[in-house]
């Protein structure tokens, strides 16, 4: 089901360390009680395709396989019928696949990666059917069984505590560096990820604080955390889904206007925009937001990456700062920053909201409608600031839709309040976008 060319085979460096996954509380409580809506025991397939008929594309059920013992079937609805797919469990290695190729320690993971990325399957997992049964039987794993008179459970095989054999985690070549950490592909049971190495010990706090941030994180358009590991000798790194076509940056200066459509552009800045939403939703502020900081999927999906600048704030106003006039959370902190993507109020008095995440925001459609060109070209970064208090803003890019020029400039208005949240920039790009595809 997956491409040979989307497998790798690179000679890799075996890396002496232990995974350890994190996960956000509310995984930790699903996987505590073992209990999965999407799990619905011995269910025939055709009654399988009963409830999933009506629903809408993407909803999904995990059941017994009726022609394979200790096997499981991943029935999905796909427009107007039902696809079926064989997970196999290899009982001994205590593992999960559908391909053969992509292996999953636990089902919770297998689930969360097709959430993410359809990789082969008809399309990607988007809402798992719940299963209100009252009384059903428990799905068979690893010669084990349970029953509850309530939702079906699986049971999942288990490890050590939530520790990976070090011999199943690979390092290959590196693919990027930063000021506090290089950036290699590497394996995990076959499973293409990446692993951000942190360069120096200094800066140990700063990388377990993105982890945590990460691990509290899930939506489809930002990087998907997978967890942290640490060596003997307290060398760090963060494990993250492999993002094949690099950053958007390097994405956008690669391929230019000859091969990325108008609607690939807007696809990038809506898919962007959905991921701050979701940070906005849930409180944190990112801070280094630039094409730089988004990575490019397969399926061309833009998600939001690096949060080693993150900051979660209180809703209470007590976290770091407090709130402005109009209720927007304020971090009060110093912190090194991009001089030509940050707010001018950010700049002066080191205050975080975001409104100032807004502010970069519209500096990062600029670069993906102008195809990945630095900022305020021309201009030095020190110089910046003095020009944005004297009322100069760059104009959109050549070739910019009105409608997203209009919300870089109300992006960049000099009073925080004025500008826009994700969520009304995120309405406005879903129109502007059916505009064109209806055109």
């Amino acid at each position: 089901m997956v491409n040979d060319d989307e497998t790798l085979a690179p000679t890799h460096v075996k890396v002496p360390f232990v995974l350890l996954i994190t996960r956000s509380p509310e995984s930790q409580l699903k996987s505590s009680s073992s209990s999965y809506s999407w799990n619905f025991g011995k269910l025939p397939r055709v009654r399988a395709e009963q409830l999933l008929i009506d629903e809408l594309m993407g909803t999904f059920l995990i059941r017994e396989s009726e022609h394979y013992p200790g096997d499981l079937t991943l029935s999905i609805k796909d427009d107007a019928k039902i696809q079926h797919y064989r997970v196999k469990l290899d009982s001994i290695r205590h593992t999960y696949t559908v391909d053969d190729e992509i292996f999953f320690p636990d089902l919770r993971l297998l689930v969360e990666h097709y959430e993410l990325d359809a990789d082969g399957l008809c399309c990607r997992l988007e809402k798992a059917l719940n299963n209100k049964q009252d009384t059903v039987d428990s799905i068979k794993i690893g010669g084990t069984v349970q029953q509850q008179q309530t939702s079906p459970v699986v049971v999942i095989p288990s490890q050590t505590s939530s520790t990976i054999d070090c011999r199943e985690l690979y390092l290959g070549k590196l693919i990027g560096s930063g000021e506090f950490a290089e950036v290699y592909e590497g394996t995990y049971r076959k499973v293409r990820v990446a692993i951000k190495v942190l360069k120096e010990a200094t800066s140990a706090a700063l990388f377990r604080h993105e982890a945590d941030i990460m691990s509290s994180l899930k939506h489809r358009n930002l990087v998907h955390f997978l967890g942290v590991a640490q060596k003997p000798d307290n060398v760090i790194y963060i494990v993250t889904e492999f993002m094949a076509k690099g950053s958007l940056l390097h994405y956008l200066t690669t391929r230019g206007r000859s091969v990325i459509s108008q609607k690939d552009l807007l696809g990038f800045a809506t898919d962007t925009c959905e991921g701050l939403t979701y940070l906005e939703e849930n409180h944190i502020v990112h801070r280094d937001v630039a094409a730089s900081n988004v990575l490019i999927a397969d399926d061309n999906t833009a998600k939001v990456a690096d949060f080693g600048l993150a900051k979660f704030v209180e809703t209470t106003g007590k976290e770091n700062g407090n709130k402005d006039s109009n209720g927007n959370m304020i971090i009060a902190e110093k912190i090194k920053c991009r001089t030509k993507w940050t707010a001018p109020e950010a700049l002066e008095s080191k205050r975080y909201t975001h409104k100032s995440d807004m502010w970069s925001y519209g500096i990062l459609l600029w670069e993906i409608f102008s195809y990945g060109r630095c900022p305020y070209p021309r201009i030095p970064a020190n110089d910046v600031l003095i020009n944005l208090k004297q009322g100069h803003r760059m104009e959109p890019p050549d070739g910019c839709p009105q409608e997203v020029g209009d919300i870089m400039r109300q992006a960049w208005l000099a009073d925080p309040d004025r500008r826009p949240s994700f969520d009304q920039v995120l309405e406005r790009l879903r129109r502007i976008s059916s505009s064109i595809v209806c055109s």
